[in-house]
C-alpha cells in the first residue's frame, strides 16, 4: 500500500515489538547520485548510460571525473562513522541494473557503497512518481522496526523532500545544485543521524 501524503510510514506492531526489545539496527542511507556526488557539467550521468547501452566507447577519463572528490571523502566520513546500508533513491538506478551499478560505483572508488549496498538497493518507481513518493514506498515495504533513516539528495530532484513529513522529523539534508555533498551538508547529515540516536560506529563497539 502507498503512504498516504503527509504521513509517515505506518508503525506496525513488529515496529513497537522491536523497539520494546532494544534491537540495534544499522542506519539507511537514500542517497542520490547528481549533484550531490556527480558534479561535472562535462562527464555526467548521461553519459555513463552510453556507455551501458553501447553507444559511445568507454574511456578512463569519464570514471576519474565523474564523482567529485571532496563529496566523495564527505560520504565516505558518514560511512566509517555510522555503518549504513545504502539505498539508491537516484534516477540512475531506472537505467542501470544491480550490477551495472556496482561497476560503475566500484570505477569511482566508491567500493564502500556496493560494499554497504541494501538488498533492495534502489528506490521503487512510477510513472509520475516524486522523490519523496519513492522514498516512502521503500520505507513502508521494507525499513526495520524504528530503524533510523537519512536521505541526502539535491535541492532539484529532491524538491518535494522540501517540506514534507520526512524533513520535519529530520531525516533529509538537501545539497544546492552544482556544490553537492560538501563540508557543511556533512555536518548536518552527521548531527540529524545523532538526533536519530545513532552512534559512531567505533562508539557502538565500546
Amino acid at each position: 500500500m502507498v503512504p498516504g501524503r503527509g504521513t509517515l510510514p505506518r508503525r506496525t506492531p513488529a515496529h513497537r515489538a522491536g523497539k520494546a526489545r532494544g534491537q540495534c539496527v544499522r542506519p539507511l542511507l537514500f542517497l542520490d547520485l547528481d549533484d550531490v556526488l556527480c558534479l561535472s557539467d562535462v562527464h555526467h550521468s548521461g553519459q555513463v548510460l552510453k556507455i551501458v547501452q553501447g553507444k559511445i566507447p568507454d574511456y578512463p577519463e569519464l570514471w576519474k571525473n565523474l564523482v567529485d572528490a571532496e563529496a566523495a571523502a564527505n560520504l565516505r566520513l558518514l560511512n566509517d562513522e555510522f555503518n549504513p546500508w545504502f539505498v539508491i533513491s537516484s534516477s540512475w538506478a531506472t537505467y542501470l541494473s544491480r550490477e551495472q551499478m556496482c561497476e560503475a560505483l566500484t570505477r569511482t572508488e566508491l567500493q564502500f557503497v556496493v560494499a554497504n549496498l541494501h538488498t533492495e538497493w534502489q528506490t521503487p518507481r512510477a510513472l509520475s512518481s516524486s522523490r519523496r513518493d519513492e522514498i516512502e514506498w521503500w520505507l513502508d515495504a521494507h525499513r526495520q522496526a524504528e530503524q533510523p533513516f537519512l536521505v541526502i539528495d539535491d535541492t532539484n530532484s529532491g524538491y518535494t523532500l522540501m517540506h514534507s513529513p520526512l524533513a520535519y522529523d529530520g531525516h533529509v539534508v538537501l545539497c544546492k545544485s552544482g556544490y553537492g555533498l560538501t563540508r557543511k551538508q556533512y555536518k548536518e547529515a552527521r548531527q540529524r543521524l545523532r538526533q536519530q540516536g545513532v552512534a559512531g560506529y567505533s562508539e557502538a563497539l565500546k
